[in-house]
């Protein structure tokens, strides 16, 4: 199965979506949580952290890895 390209413009408003919940999660279940309330959840590949639509895993923009306290 081929998924569209997705666009600089659809990455904008996802990641003024998620934003908060990337500022507020104390660890990465959290984020999990967080994440899913909206569709979305993220996977660890090599050296980045992406995030993903669930319940497909299409790939949508890298997530920044900072280290939560």
């Amino acid at each position: 199965m081929q998924y569209p390209k997705v666009t600089q413009m659809t990455q904008y408003h996802v990641r003024n979506l998620i934003a908060p919940d990337l500022a507020c999660a104390v660890d990465d279940a959290d984020l999990q949580r967080r994440l899913a309330r909206n569709g979305y959840g993220f996977r660890d590949v090599a050296t980045r952290r992406v995030l993903v639509t669930l319940p497909h895993g299409v790939e949508i923009m890298d997530l920044p890895r900072v280290t939560i306290h």
